[in-house]
């Protein structure tokens, strides 16, 4: 696992949560992992698959560049990306 990878993913994550004024439980129904996993992937110990990383999205409203800690890539050509 990419220990870096994981805590920026759950400290975006978090960030997210806390906006929308959802609670950990929330966002784990919603996302359809226990409670105990969101928990887990928040704290950044654990990274979500790509199935779950594309619910966390929908459910958080973020895109997945957030997730993963890059770049936003909005304004660039088609052709780049």
């Amino acid at each position: 696992m990419n220990e870096e990878l994981a805590i920026t993913a759950g400290a975006v994550a978090r960030r997210a949560r806390a906006r929308l004024g959802l609670t950990q439980a929330d966002v784990a129904m919603r996302v359809g992992i226990s409670p105990e996993v969101y928990v887990r992937l928040e704290r950044g110990r654990a990274l979500p698959s790509v199935v779950t990383l594309r619910r966390l999205c929908q459910v958080l409203a973020l895109d997945a560049n957030a997730l993963l800690g890059l770049p936003d890539v909005r304004g660039r050509s088609e052709a780049v990306r």
